[in-house]
């Protein structure tokens, strides 16, 4: 699960609770933890983070030392 941050132009901070998150230059795309999807226009926001990185790995316990 991913918690997504957007802070809005006029100040507002919305947390979101996703199971997928993609964006791209104009728009950023949330799959919310109830089913739902979010369209949201990169244009109407200040800045928005993520819990995880799209592109960290993932490491089980147990898995720490694996010979990697």
């Amino acid at each position: 699960m991913n918690t997504v941050n957007v802070r809005w132009w006029d100040g507002y901070l919305e947390t979101f609770e996703a199971t997928e998150v993609r964006f791209g230059c104009d728009l950023l795309w949330l799959r919310l933890s109830n089913g739902e999807n979010r369209h949201i226009p990169l244009r109407m926001v200040r800045w928005f983070s993520l819990s995880k990185e799209s592109h960290a790995k993932v490491v089980k316990r147990g898995e720490e030392n694996n010979g990697e």
